[in-house]
Order: C-alpha cells, then structure tokens, then sequence
C-alpha cells in the first residue's frame, strides 16, 4: 500500500469511528506502530486528523475529549510550537514590571518565560514545566502544592487550590483542552486542572485564554467557563470571522 493511500485509509477510518487507536490502525493496515504515529503526524500537520493519546480522531467527531484520550504532555511538546511562542509573547508584552501573573499548566506556556525575561514579575504557578524552565531574570517564582499529576506536569487538588486562594494577580494566563465557539465555551478532560483554572480567574484582574487553532472545536468532558468570561482568547488564526473576544496578533 503506498503513502498516500495509507493516510487516506487512516483519515476514513477516523472519520467513520470517530477515534481510532494506533494498534488498531497497525493491524488494519499491516505496517509497524511507528509507521502508524508518523503517518498521523503527517495527517495532523496537513489537517486533516487529530492526534491524541494512543490514536487518532476525527476532525468531524462529535465526540467528547477526556482525560484517557487526551495526550499526555510529552507526546504534545513540540506540538504547533512556532504558534504557541508566537502566542507567549504577545501574552507577555501585556505584563508590566511589579505584576504578579498566574501561568496555567500545559505546553502552551513553555516559551512564555523566554519572554518575561528582564521583567520584574512575580509568576505563581502549578505547572512542573514552568518550574523546570524559571530562572533569575524572570523575577520571583511561587510555586503551588498539592498532589502531583504525572500526566498533566502540575500540581492539582484541595492543596493547590487552598495555596492558590492567597494570592490575587493582575493576569491569569489560561489554557484548556478545547473551545466550542458556537457555544462560547472553554473545556478540560477532566475536573481537578478545571478548578484550579476557575479559581485562577477569580483572583485575576484580568483573564485571557491561550490556545492555538487546533484546540478550535475541541470539546472537552468539562466546561469550566463561558468564553464571555475572559478578557480576551489569543490565537494565531481561525477558520471564520474572529469571533467576539478573539485576539489574533499582528505577526500571525
């Protein structure tokens, strides 16, 4: 079977199941599981699937994101990365010397500190990735408590959430799973990142919404906030006019 029509294969039987795991795809096809991710890697770049942990999914699927089938952090480092640095700097040419800012967890902010550099700010924060990246010339760093979460890099739980409540920020930078535009709302695969997220927001100043366009009509197991509710959602592009609220940076 040659490349293409192994991808066209791989893109129909998504579309028909809605998630195809790579085992299954592997035996479908006959080729290795190696072959399988580099071919939805290849899908993904061109549009035309999603990956998520351990298969792919449709780009026409009604279905609902969750915390098993969502990728774990490794498997999305690198992920659209040119657009989430992109996304990074404009966030942080908004903070201001003496600020004190709230970074989320996930990939999305892992060249955000890059940007704050020579700035005095105070970041808090849950996320591992955040940790493992701060140094001296970004400031001061207060990292949160609470029971560790493998999968996701940060901390999460009644801890987390009883460290967050002493502190207020003059911005909450946010990610999420997926946005339904439509319905104007921000979703997690699960309950315990969407609660530290929510809590964010109500010590927040001001709030804004980070993801890149392949998080567009994602929907999650969870809706943690109506998209009304932020300040502003930065992206680098969308597929309709820029909704209500939507920030596309010039440089995009």
């Amino acid at each position: 079977m040659m490349a293409e029509e192994r991808l066209s294969r791989i893109e129909q039987m998504t579309n028909e199941k809605g998630y195809v795991s790579t085992r299954d795809l592997a035996g479908a096809l006959q080729v290795s599981e190696p072959t399988i991710r580099s071919d939805c890697k290849e899908l993904e770049k061109q549009g035309r699937v999603i990956r998520v942990h351990g298969g792919a999914k449709s780009r026409r699927t009604r279905g609902i994101l969750t915390q098993s089938s969502e990728k774990d952090m490794d498997d999305r480092q690198g992920h659209e990365q040119a657009e989430k640095d992109a996304l990074c700097r404009y966030a942080a040419s908004l903070v201001q010397d003496d600020d004190c800012i709230f970074i989320d967890g996930g990939t999305t902010f892992a060249t955000i500190l890059d940007h704050l550099k020579g700035k005095r700010v105070r970041v808090v924060t849950h996320s591992q990735i955040i940790l493992n990246s701060f140094t001296s010339e970004n400031g001061e760093l207060f990292m949160i408590g609470g029971n560790y979460s493998p999968q996701y890099k940060m901390n999460l739980g009644p801890a987390a959430l009883a460290d967050l409540d002493s502190f207020n920020f003059q911005y909450a930078f946010l990610s999420c799973a997926g946005v339904d535009i439509d319905r104007r709302k921000a979703y997690t695969a699960e309950l315990e990142t969407a609660e530290v997220k929510k809590k964010a927001m109500k010590l927040a100043e001001k709030s804004f919404l980070i993801i890149d366009s392949s998080k567009q009509k994602i929907k999650g197991f969870y809706s943690f906030a109506d998209l009304d509710e932020f300040d502003g959602i930065i992206t680098d592009r969308t597929d309709q006019e820029v909704p209500d609220h939507f920030i596309i940076p010039e440089e995009n």
